[in-house]
């Protein structure tokens, strides 16, 4: 027989673990694979200016991230009934994001040139709107399903390896599938969003059903409505929000920018796009040592002080790298592979900080708002898209990349290219790890010591409750 909380709900399990695992590869289905993808596929498909995709991709991810706030305080303010304020979010609007993940990659190139810029306009605001419902509430969920330190590292860890999983299939599988000859195949594009879209949504209507909300928070008083100005005021004085979106501002525009050239480093500089898929084939053995010794480092040193260390050895690397080119592939990815070693506490150990910062401004507020606090974050974390998705189709443009069918780049221009690649990457990751460690409060004293006062606050309050009610 299962046994059941007090609230009627089965105990924390590997079945969340897994869950949420599956939730992460949803999000990552589409929303990744469009990362690696879309721009690729508009400059070299659709024939769109690189400096043209840039604006446009600027324009909708502010966008995109105004709109993160909106949904959350939407979510907060809702009337849901216990264990169902998240879960109804993600299962509805899973479909229509699949959709329009498809309809992204339609080929268009035979339009006129400001048609398809349309097109890219608004097929690109409505699949970032319909995700937002669909990301926000997802990351978010973790919060109330438990409020163990040590199963919220758990979740946080898990919830990367669906990220880890599909690029580590989509870095394998796309330069083999989307490419012919070193030359873009536009049907095959389609196919492959077809193909992620699918995946991701019935990973995430898996979320739906293993996934359950536990953790019994704060409720505003009956008929009191919920003062949005002062709640982001009081947000923006959360100093461990303020630390983690900073240094996830910083950290993400190094790496997505990085990702955003990969696919033209191995096409170009080392001559080779189909070079990427070796790159993904060993990230699986990366990702794997990632994932066993990530919880016991942030047990030992804390979340921030091993987010620090290693992405600050990556940023170390990378600075070697942009002084000494490398021109052998395998040497480049086999360091690249240690890097990701080094960094990997910054994919993994956010999420936890994250929730972290959530009940840091319980501690200080007194009021729960996990929606509107993690679309803050979630705010930040998209500028970084916009900044990162943009800044990629910007260095091409400033480095002069010859995007007509079948051009050969000069020596200069590859030059540019490794300089580019790798100094974003030092930049990126050098000042994501300053600003974590001087401004988030939460090392690993400090985040038990938290977690321990807000367990006797809610313990206390339950009492409270209880005894009015007899």
């Amino acid at each position: 027989m299962k046994t059941k909380t007090e609230n009627g709900i089965r105990p924390f399990s590997m079945l969340d673990k897994l869950g949420y695992t599956l939730g992460d590869l949803g999000c990552c289905c589409t929303e990744q694979f469009r990362g690696m993808f879309l721009s690729t596929f508009y400059i070299l498909i659709l024939q769109i200016n690189p400096y043209h995709v840039a604006t446009l991709l600027f324009i909708t991810k502010i966008w995109d991230a105004v709109n993160d706030p909106i949904i959350g305080a939407i979510i907060d303010s809702r009337k849901a009934p216990k264990g169902k304020k998240f879960i109804p979010w993600i299962r509805t609007f899973s479909f229509p994001m699949a959709v329009l993940c498809v309809l992204g990659f339609v080929n268009v190139s035979n339009w006129d040139y400001g048609f398809r810029l349309a097109y890219m306009f608004i097929s690109y605001v409505l699949y970032e709107a319909i995700y937002t419902c669909v990301n926000v509430p997802f990351g978010t969920l973790s919060s109330v399903m438990t409020d163990d330190v040590k199963h919220r590292t758990a979740l946080s860890r898990y919830r990367s390896m669906g990220g880890t999983i599909f690029m580590t299939v989509i870095v394998m599988v796309g330069p083999l599938v989307l490419f012919v000859d070193n030359q873009p195949v536009a049907g095959r594009f389609l196919m492959m969003s077809a193909i992620c879209a699918l995946v991701g949504l019935l990973c995430l209507q898996i979320t739906c059903v293993w996934c359950k909300e536990r953790v019994t928070v704060p409720v505003a008083p009956k008929g009191e409505k919920m003062k949005y100005t002062q709640v982001l005021k009081e947000i923006y004085k959360n100093k461990a929000l303020v630390g983690v979106m900073l240094f996830s501002l910083a950290g993400m525009i190094g790496a997505s920018v990085v990702n955003g050239l990969n696919t033209y480093l191995f096409k170009d500089y080392f001559g080779n796009v189909k070079l990427g898929a070796i790159a993904g084939a060993l990230s699986t053995l990366w990702a794997i040592i990632a994932f066993i010794i990530t919880q016991p480092l942030a047990n030992k040193f804390g979340k921030k002080e091993w987010c620090c260390m290693g992405a600050g050895f990556a940023a170390v690397v990378f600075a070697i790298m942009f002084l000494f080119p490398v021109h052998n592939p395998m040497l480049f990815i086999i360091v690249n592979g240690i890097c990701f070693l080094g960094a990997s506490g910054m994919q993994v150990l956010v999420w936890a900080m994250v929730n972290d910062a959530i009940d840091y401004h319980e501690l200080r507020t007194g009021e729960r708002n996990e929606g509107i606090v993690y679309s803050t974050y979630s705010f930040f974390r998209k500028l970084a898209g916009a900044a990162s998705a943009s800044l990629s189709a910007t260095v091409l443009g400033v480095i002069g990349y010859n995007q007509a069918e079948g051009a050969v780049q000069s020596a200069e221009v590859l030059g540019k290219l490794w300089k580019s690649y790798t100094g974003i990457y030092v930049v990126g990751y050098a000042v994501a790890v300053l600003l974590l460690a001087l401004i988030y409060p939460l090392g690993k004293k400090k985040t038990q010591e938290m977690l321990d006062e807000l367990k006797a606050r809610r313990a206390a309050a339950a009492a409270e409750e209880t005894t009015g009610e007899i």
